[in-house]
């Protein structure tokens, strides 16, 4: 997850983002760091692999099968240069992980060392770009590439058109392990609605497709012959979020009864099972169900009996409006969401119906998306909002996902003011764990921690779509990073293909990774160290391994 991005979006589009904390100066790039980029006489090949000073070392071998485009190979001056652009000062937030780096030792031509100040357990999300050494990196005219795709031509408001490179290196496709494929031309067009890209679909004027799908356009994709649909989920997740500030919800056993007295499995009959019948709740805050890391930790089942009983056995009483009094408070809660989503209605009024079983209210407050993601009333009190159902965004790697969890000043995102030392503690730790399985084993302890007391209910993932043509052999959907383009390589059909994506960039920038158009384009051209598959599993591909060696700072 590589970063958490609050969305309250349609069915098709994203809304406005969360307010953002300023970068702060502990994730600004150091400005001590030691790059050498001339092949060292000091240190051999094995001892690189052996000897760590620092807290973490990392030794990257570089595939001598890579080349550029124009057949010069891929060295570690290149991955060397790729510090230096993600650790520009004038672009701070291009270089996360980078910054903890002190020395970057090139010891060959395909070795490169690098010594960093501490732990980084999401070491495998460095070089996800590399870039030739030289190249500024900023613009695809010109741009060196590694990738089974170059740049060929693209004009403001016209398609942006990359061409197979003839020349590409690898034998197999890296990624997927098939064989390459024959795809010689990509054209990208730029489409800003589910509708308006069916209509090209259906019309042939596009040939593949990607988007969050409604029930509309559903219906008529599944009613054409010569179409084939990939539906999976995606990386939007649905959730209930309780303000754990509030005096009667901060109590677990009312959570409790809330929980139990929620039908989920009657939510995603209403809503998402709607468009994807196979679709399944999601019991993971941190690992998405369509990945190796995933365990399921919410096992709060629907149970209206035991949610009244909870309440009676806690001294409540009804009110002669049917409604639960605890203490001098009547059970009647402030449920907040947006207004422009059809199954956010959906989830409040099978809630709605749920809770009343119970004796207990609901009152909602339906706010436009600029209205509901402002930092004065998603962060506010429990004068804003008592209850609050929204989606986040899950990128590949929890890193940047912490400050949803922790507690204080430290806690930038966490909208619940849910508070957990240990919770906190197992998260902030396991950023410096790079033995994967340890790292994925304390996240996955941390969100049994933190689901066993309810600090929110999951709900499910949102379904993504991509659709394609008969005729075009390949597509998988792979919507963990931002790119159903993730295999093409081994995709074969027609000489020439037309892909819809839903927006034009005003300028695609390598080096960043905020633009789903642009990193769609992106996947075509350049290789990282790693690749991801769409089951979140790493990928050599620039590299034949790294060497992680922990050491002693």
């Amino acid at each position: 997850m590589v970063g958490v991005v609050l969305t309250a979006c349609n069915p098709t589009q994203a809304g406005p983002p969360v307010p953002r904390p300023m970068v702060s100066a502990a994730a600004a790039p150091s400005t001590t760091v030691v790059v050498d980029t001339t092949i060292s006489d000091e240190m051999s090949d094995s001892a690189a692999a052996e000897q760590c000073d620092a807290a973490l070392c990392l030794v990257y071998h570089i595939d001598p099968g890579a080349t550029w485009a124009d057949g010069d190979p891929v060295t570690a001056a290149d991955f060397a240069h790729t510090v230096d652009v993600y650790r520009d000062p004038a672009q701070p937030a291009l270089g996360a992980g980078y910054s903890a780096i002190e020395v970057v030792d090139v010891v060959d031509e395909q070795t490169i060392r690098l010594e960093l100040a501490e732990g980084y357990g999401p070491w495998q999300t460095l070089f996800t770009r590399v870039f030739r050494d030289g190249d500024p990196a900023t613009t695809l005219q010109g741009l060196d590439t590694s990738g089974p795709f170059t740049f060929l031509e693209w004009a403001e408001g016209e398609p942006l058109t990359v061409a197979r490179d003839l020349t590409w290196w690898p034998e197999d496709d890296p990624l997927s392990g098939d064989l390459a494929g024959d795809i010689a031309q990509i054209r990208f067009v730029f489409i800003d609605t589910l509708e308006g890209m069916v209509d090209a679909l259906e019309a042939g004027e596009v040939d593949v497709i990607s988007a969050r799908p409604d029930g509309e356009m559903m219906e008529r994709l599944r009613a054409m012959e010569d179409v084939e649909i990939g539906l999976a989920p995606g990386p939007f997740w649905e959730h209930i979020d309780f303000h754990h500030e509030d005096p009667t919800l901060s109590s677990h056993w009312v959570r409790l009864a809330i929980a139990h007295a929620i039908d989920r499995e009657e939510i995603l009959d209403r809503t998402v099972r709607l468009l994807d019948p196979g679709a399944s709740t999601l019991d993971n805050t941190i690992w998405m169900s369509n990945t190796v890391n995933y365990e399921p930790h919410f096992g709060v089942e629907h149970d209206p009996d035991r949610a009244e009983q909870l309440l009676i056995d806690n001294g409540c009483s009804r009110g002669s409006d049917g409604i639960y009094v605890c203490d001098g408070t009547r059970m009647s809660f402030v449920w907040a969401t947006t207004s422009d989503d059809p199954g956010r209605r959906e989830i409040f009024d099978a809630v709605r119906e749920d809770l009343d079983v119970i004796g207990v209210e609901i009152r909602p407050d339906f706010r436009s998306p600029s209205a509901f993601v402002t930092r004065d009333f998603l962060f506010g009190g429990t004068d804003s909002w008592q209850i609050v159902n929204f989606s986040w965004r899950a990128w590949p790697d929890p890193a940047s996902s912490h400050s949803t969890y922790l507690c204080g000043e430290a806690g930038e995102l966490n909208v619940n003011r849910y508070c957990s030392e240990e919770v906190a503690s197992l998260i902030q730790s396991a950023n410096s764990i790079v033995d994967p399985v340890e790292r994925a084993a304390a996240y996955n302890e941390a969100d049994r921690i933190y689901l066993d007391d309810l600090a929110l209910i999951p709900l499910y993932q949102k379904p993504d779509l991509m659709a394609w043509r008969s005729g075009i052999s390949g597509p998988q959907p792979n919507f963990s990073v931002s790119s159903d383009l993730w295999n093409i390589a081994s995709w074969t059909g027609p000489a020439s293909i037309t892909v819809a994506l839903p927006q034009e960039p005003l300028i695609i920038d390598p080096r960043s990774t905020s633009d789903d158009s642009a990193n769609v384009v992106l996947s075509t051209l350049l290789h990282g160290a790693f690749g991801m598959t769409p089951s979140h599993e790493y990928v050599p591909v620039l590299v034949d391994s790294v060497d992680v060696i922990e050491g002693t700072p």
